[in-house]
C-alpha cells in the first residue's frame, strides 16, 4: 500500500515539477505555488515530496 503511494507521489513530483506548479498545504486549506513566483518555496516543496516519495517506497 505505501510502496504504490510512494509510487504516486513521485509521478505527481516528477508532473509538478515539469508543469511548474505544485499544490502545498498552507493555513486551513492548501494553494498552489508557482515556479516563477516563488521559485525557493517551490523547490523546498518538491524536495520535501520527492524525500517523502522515496521514504514511502524505500522505509514501508
Amino acid at each position: 500500500m505505501f510502496k504504490v503511494l510512494g509510487i504516486l507521489l513521485g509521478l505527481y513530483t516528477l508532473h509538478a515539477a515539469l508543469k511548474g506548479e505544485v499544490y502545498a498545504k498552507s493555513g486551513a486549506w492548501g494553494k498552489t505555488v508557482s515556479r516563477t513566483e516563488a521559485p525557493e518555496y517551490f523547490w523546498v516543496i518538491i524536495a520535501i515530496y520527492a524525500c517523502l516519495a522515496i521514504a514511502l517506497v524505500a522505509l514501508f
